[in-house]
This record gives structure tokens, sequence and C-alpha cells, in this order.
């Protein structure tokens, strides 16, 4: 039987769209209302429920308008969308709408049996989503097509306008908004996968995605890579090695080998896989798939006198949309066989060897100290991509040359792949960590986002001091450095700023999760986070799923002189096209509207009475209305006043609830802004 926690309380849950809110200091909030903190999405607002359980990943579309986030909350089915009989599902994908606010489920979660509470099957898992969040890719053992037939893991793209076919999984594929992305290229045969060392029915191995990144922006080709043996792509039988990264186009029906062996002798890229990929990303335009794997050697020029060890981990690049023949580069690293001065040496002198210490420089030398994976470990780490694939973000320990003063913590660096940019040229170091053993100092950088254009990033850490110019911190640091908080980078402004706050404006209470997503903007961040006070009536005690939003402008920070003082409401929908709207009631009944136009034009608000006093007031529901011009980009202010009969209502404590509807039209003309407010008619303030 399905559980279900006790509802919450209507103040709770909506609290942070309703409540007064302190002045924030920071430009990045809730998004809906300029209250500090961060919005929750993980959370059913039908019922008014959190999830009952955690949340682990959230992945926004690049419009900023869906979040697909990964849970093992079993109160987020629909009402008629019951378990199967005798057993229970674990969560899954789920996708929320911030425009509507709708939860929809993409795929289900891990299956038990109940009552045993026995591991059947692994459900949906790490999802990544197209631009305009039609699409969601994610990895699941459940055989949600008809030709899938195997035990294993594989990996699907759901179309979230096609409706999901009765009992989850599709009879056929005419009419299926299931597509299998580990299939045989060509067709839409599945892989098959070798028997694994150690089979975990339910759960074997075979195909997976990195989350977040595995999409591109139209929703048409996938990263993925393989766990197990397989006949990938087009092999007669299970003998392509595991470790491999592919690259599935939807549309032409093609699965194409990403990890292939490069030919020493004429430096041409065959269609022997190499392996050793350990998580991919693939660009919004799909052109280009950034990795990090070993068996570098394999697959991508070295230097003469490089340490070549096959178990060494690198970030790897390749722009697949260049053909087979496309290389496979390297991102970073101790050597620049980029730099055309180096090929000319060794042009000049067959069989040259460089001796890779740390602290010489010269064209062979690469732009940091030691290899990428030295001298902390990038396993876990995978580099980011802009749209196009040629910026990559990237993390490593390794300090840039000469520099040997450098802790062992990770540091950011930001790179371009555009030919004819040598490693050291195109490279960029923007954090640093010190010698010093003070986690305010030396944390490592543990995850990073980055935007479709290149130019605002993300990243977490414990770390509150970036000693590098290169970013300059705006806002506060936190006291004391024993929290991973997410942090916003804006490259053109050189700026970084902390933007996880609790809901009052002070310091969450507890980790960012390192990995969430950005926005193509970058003007909306999704993560996960263990805090347990991003927003007021925060009651699951369990990691949850949030969106913050960046500000276009700071809230104001109160009426103007003279205008009186009292309760205020602020309300704020959308982001970048509609009207920001603060609304404060005064001591004479009045209430004040604030709102921040783009540039000069015409302001017009009307109050509608909502609640008892719209059916109070039902034969003329506008209550007020109020005129302004605004004579150039910023703050406007109206005054919305009741007529004689309105305001008698307001003797004696009484008070008239509305909402006040504001339209901006530009004096240059165009497209018409609008906003909102909740707003409160009341004597005594």
């Amino acid at each position: 039987m399905r559980t279900r926690p006790a509802q919450l309380a209507l103040a709770l849950l909506t609290a942070a769209l309703v409540a007064s809110p302190a002045d924030a200091g920071a430009s990045y909030d809730n998004g809906f209302d300029s209250v500090p903190g961060a919005f929750l999405v993980s959370a059913d607002y039908d019922r008014l429920e959190q999830g009952d359980d955690a949340s682990s990943f959230a992945a926004i579309s690049a419009d900023g308008r869906y979040v697909a986030f990964q849970t093992r909350a079993r109160n987020f089915f629909a009402d008629d969308d019951p378990d199967p009989p005798g057993r229970y599902r674990a969560g899954g994908v789920f996708r929320f709408d911030l425009q509507t606010r709708a939860l929809r489920k993409v795929a289900d979660g891990n299956l038990f049996e109940e009552g045993t509470n026995a591991f059947l099957r692994r459900g949906a898992s790490n999802p990544s989503i197209s631009a305009n969040g039609r699409y969601v890719a994610f990895s699941t053992a459940e055989r949600l097509v008809p030709t899938d037939v195997n035990e294993y893991i594989d990996v699907y793209v759901r179309d979230m306008d096609v409706p999901p076919p009765p009992g989850g999984a599709c009879a056929a594929l005419a009419g299926c908004p299931f597509r299998l992305v580990s299939a045989r290229n060509g067709g839409e045969e599945p892989a098959a996968y070798g028997v694994p060392q150690f089979p975990f029915p339910g759960s074997n191995p075979g195909a997976e995605v990195s989350r977040g990144v595995a999409i591109s922006a139209d929703g048409q080709r996938v990263a993925f890579r393989t766990e197990a043996p397989s006949d990938l792509p087009a092999s007669a039988t299970t003998d392509t090695p595991a470790g491999q990264i592919f690259v599935r186009d939807l549309a032409s029906h093609s699965t194409t080998l990403v990890t292939a062996v490069r030919e020493p002798g004429t430096g041409q890229m065959t269609g022997q896989p190499a392996g050793g990929g350990l998580g991919a990303a693939i660009s919004a335009d799909g052109t280009t798939v950034a990795w990090t794997g070993d068996n570098a050697a394999a697959q991508t020029r070295m230097l003469g006198g490089e340490p070549t060890s096959a178990s060494e981990d690198y970030y790897l690049w390749r722009r697949i949309a260049d053909g087979a023949g496309a290389p496979t580069r390297r991102i970073t690293g101790i050597a620049d066989p980029d730099d055309p001065a180096c090929a000319a040496m060794e042009a000049a002198n067959p069989g040259m060897t460089t001796s890779f210490n740390q602290t010489s420089t010269g064209p062979c030398y690469g732009p940091l100290t030691d290899q990428e994976s030295l001298p902390a470990s990038i396993a876990n780490q995978l580099p980011v991509l802009s749209g196009d694939g040629y910026t990559v973000a990237f993390l490593t320990g390794s300090g840039p040359r000469p520099d040997v003063t450098t802790g062992s913590g990770l540091d950011l660096y930001l790179t371009k792949m555009s030919p004819g940019l040598s490693r050291k040229q195109a490279t960029t170091e923007l954090t640093r960590d010190g010698t010093s053993t003070s986690p305010a100092l030396a944390a490592s950088i543990e995850g990073i986002a980055m935007t479709a254009d290149g130019r605002h990033l993300a990243l977490a850490t414990v770390r509150t001091n970036f000693t590098l110019p290169a970013l300059h911190l705006v806002g506060e640091p936190r006291s004391v450095a024993n929290v991973r908080d997410l942090y916003a980078i804006d490259l053109d402004a050189g700026a970084i700023e902390r933007v996880t706050h609790s809901s009052d404006d002070g310091d969450a209470n507890g980790d960012v999760d390192p990995h969430f997503t950005l926005s193509a903007d970058g003007g909306r961040i999704a993560f996960i986070s263990f805090a347990g006070n991003l927003f007021f009536g925060d009651a699951n005690q369990r990691p949850d799923a949030f969106v913050i939003t960046r500000e276009v402008e700071p809230a104001a920070k109160g009426p103007p002189s003279g205008l009186g003082r009292g309760a205020s409401s602020i309300e704020e929908f959308g982001h970048g096209r509609r009207l920001k709207v603060r609304a404060r009631s005064t001591a004479d009944g009045d209430v004040v509207l604030t709102v921040g136009v783009p540039a000069g034009g015409r302001l017009e608000a009307v109050a509608q009475a909502v609640g008892d006093g719209g059916r109070r007031h039902a034969a003329a529901r506008a209550i007020s209305h109020a005129e302004a011009r605004a004579k150039g980009k910023g703050k406007a202010h109206m005054v919305l006043r009741l007529h004689g009969s309105l305001r008698r209502e307001l003797v004696n404590g009484g008070r008239i609830r509305a909402r006040a509807k504001v339209v901006f039209s530009p004096a240059a003309g165009g497209r018409r802004l609008r906003g909102s407010a909740a707003v409160v008619f009341a004597r005594g303030g």
C-alpha cells in the first residue's frame, strides 16, 4: 500500500509565496516573490505535500521552465496510477513545471516487494532534459518498449508530449512515448550485454548516462556509456569491451562510437573501441562530446617522454560532427600537443622526448604542473561544455605551470578548444586553493555547471575565500566554512556570488549536493540540498530539489518617504519578462505599489477583491484603480485608494484583501509587460 505523509498545512508549503520577506541581501532568491531562499520543486502543489523521501538530482531545461528530478518519494504518483499488486515503487523521475506548478511522472523508480521490502528492479535515474523540457533522458532496468527483452539497465528518452501507455510500458512502438537509446546502429534493436561477473538480477549493468549533461538541446542526441561488454554499435557478438562512450541519434537511428582507438602511425581514428570512459557530456548542439576516462594513450596523441599509464584518468574531447576521422583531443594536462612550436620541434627531432617535470616551461609543456588526475582524483568529475562544445570548464588538483605551491584540492579552470589555440593559450585559471589546511582557503571545488554561451558557471564548495583576482566575491561569505554552498559566476563581470541562503537571508543549514544544472541564461539553477531552512515550512527532513532565480534588479528596500508604513506583500511571477511588483499597506488604508520598469512608459493598476471581499463586492470586483508614468528604467510608484463606501469597511479593524494587476506599456512601443501582487487594504498599518 502506498504511504502518504501527513498533508502539509497550506500555510507551510505556500508560506514562501505569500509571506512578508526580509530585505534580501543577495541577487538570487526563490524566483516568485523576492523572498530569500529557494523554491521547492520536489513537491506536489495540488496536494500540498513535500516528498516523503529523499530527492537526489535536479536538471533544469535551458528555457528555465521545467525541472526533471530524481526521487525516492512515494507520494507523487497520481491517484489513478496505483502500485502494482503486492509491490511498491520508490519514486522515479518526475518533471515539474515552474510556470503551472504541475508535477508529472516521467518513469517509475525502483520496484520492491510489499511486506519483505525485497529489491526487484532498478528504476529510472540520472535524468537529463532537453532545452524546452519536452524530452527527458534516463536509465532504467524497466523494459519500456516491446523490443527491450533483456534484464539489463538500458538508456531511454521520454517524449512528455505523448501520453503514457497503460501500465507504464508500451505494447507497440507506434505511439510510444519512450525511445530506446542504447540500441544497435541503424535500427531499434536493443543492445545485448555480456554476463556480468557478479550478477545482480533486476539491476545488471548495461548502459548508463551521466546526469544533467546527456541530451542535446533538441532532444535527439544522447551520449551514454556501457558498463558491460556489448554488441554495440553493430557487432555480431558481445565482444565490445565495457567502458565505451556512444552517441545515439534518435532521428537517424544511428549509434556512433566515441571512444575509438587512434592509429599511431597515421594519426587516423579507427572503428576499434578503446574504452576507459567513466562518464560523458554532450554539447547542446549535439556536435561534441567531452568525457573523463583512462586508456588515453590509445585514443589521442601523446608526446615523447609523457607518462602513459593506461590507468590514469584524463579529460578528453571529440567533435563527432566532423565525422569518423575527427580526432580525440586532450582538454588539458602536463603536455601541450596543440602547440605548433612543439610539433615543429618534434618534426625537426624525430623520436624527441621531453622531461615532464613540474617547473619547466616551453612549447611542449602544458598548462598544468602535473596530469589533471594528480594529486586529486577526477574519477567522479566531468568536464562541462558550452552549447557549441568549444568552451570547456573542468576541475583539477594540479596547479598552473610552473606554480608548485598550490594545495591538493580541486580547482576550476576554463579552456577553449577552438582550432589554432594551444592548451596554454586557451586556458584560464579561475580559482586557486593554497597550502593552508583551513577549509575556508583550501576546500575543494566539488561540482561545476556552465551555460550554453559559456558566460555563467556554478560551483559547489565549502571554501569561502577565493584568493585569485580572476573572480571577486559579491556579498558576504559564510562566517564559518563548514557547509557546502552553491556559488554563481558571471565571467563578464568577473564576479562570484554565494547564492544559497536561508529563507530569512541567513546561512543555509545543510550542504548542497555537488550536482546541479543551469538554465541557458544562467538565470535559474536547479539543485539538491540537505538544508532544512531554504523555505519556510520545510517539514520532511530529507534532501529536496530546489530552484533559485537570479533577480534582474534588487528588490525595493521599502516605501518611498512619506508614504506610510505597514504590512507588505511581494509577488513576482516569471523571470525577466514580468514586472516586479511590491505592495505595501499604509496606515490610512491605502496601498502603495512599487513597480520595477525596464524603460519609460505608462503604468495602469487595477485591484480586484478576492476571498470574502470578492463575494461581498461581486458587482464591482474592481475596487481601486491607479495610473502613473515612468520617465525611464527604475522604480515607479502608484497609490491605490478605495472610494468612500469601501473605505468605511476599514473602520474598526476591517480589511479587504485584493489582487493588484499591473500593466506596463512602453513609450517606445513594443510588448506590454504584466505583473501582480496580493494587497490588503486596512487602517492602522
